[in-house]
């Protein structure tokens, strides 16, 4: 059932919504009352989200096709979101890939594929919707990372690293053009999603064990819906809010995988 909310008849596009925090925000919002475009490349789950919304009665939704790595794609995913709801209150921007090797065996390619969708992706998303936020005088949220603020840097970790350091650069650069759009990031630490899920098994434990034992993790996870909750309170708040950094809660117990802490 839709909550008496603030965030009633919102129209928001989440882009990176077919799984993961993305998806995990637009079930929330569509929970709220907002009016939700689910937006990714894997259609199969857009729907199967948008379909589960409806079903349980939590508020407008649909899905649509957008790669954010192609530039016609996001303005089509822009537009339609525009065509169906009337205009643009909110844009939430999800999606995330990183690449597990040294410096030293990262080639050219590798690097464009993680900055086109960590820093390009964003600004291609921005730069669509950014008349109708005006107009609106709306939001737009985009998920960094709290490894930014780790030092030094996580290794073998370097191009999602810089990736998010920049994105945070080009989210202030943003709003110091366009001061009527409220911009947040949210740097989240280590959540339970398909990140990572392509690397391989070996490589991928060993260097999240070394992590550990070097401090920059917290031995758990946190929950998707952890980091959905903050995108919810951020568009529900009148006003901006810059920068929320969530990480997950210390526990000396090990059944919720604690034992570990940054400190």
């Amino acid at each position: 059932m839709v909550k008496d909310s603030r965030l009633k008849g919102l129209r928001v596009l989440v882009i990176g919504a077919s799984s993961g925090v993305g998806r995990a925000a637009g079930e929330a919002l569509a929970g709220e009352g907002a009016r939700v475009a689910f937006a990714a490349r894997r259609t199969d789950r857009l729907e199967e989200a948008v379909r589960g919304v409806i079903a349980d009665g939590r508020g407008e939704a649909l899905a649509i096709e957008c790669d954010v790595c192609d530039e016609s794609s996001v303005d089509a995913a822009v537009s339609r979101t525009i065509a169906a709801y009337g205009g643009l209150d909110a844009l939430v921007y999800a999606p995330g890939i990183a690449v597990f090797r040294r410096l030293s065996e990262i080639d050219a390619e590798t690097w464009r594929r993680v900055l086109d969708t960590n820093l390009v992706g964003p600004t291609l998303a921005l730069r669509a919707a950014i008349s109708h936020l005006e107009e609106s005088r709306g939001k737009a949220v985009l998920i960094s990372s709290i490894v930014i603020d780790d030092r030094p840097p996580r290794p073998q970790n370097a191009p999602y690293v810089v990736s998010k350091v920049a994105l945070e650069a080009l989210v202030q650069a943003w709003q110091g053009e366009h001061r009527s759009v409220g911009f947040t990031t949210i740097a989240m630490g280590d959540t339970v999603t398909e990140f990572g899920q392509d690397s391989d098994p070996a490589l991928l434990g060993g260097m999240v064990k070394s992590w550990v034992q070097s401090g920059y993790m917290y031995g758990r996870a946190m929950d998707v819906e952890s980091v959905a909750e903050q995108i919810v309170s951020v568009l529900r708040s009148r006003e901006t809010v810059r920068r929320v950094a969530i990480t997950p809660r210390y526990s000396d117990d090990p059944s919720d995988g604690g034992g570990h802490w940054r400190g």
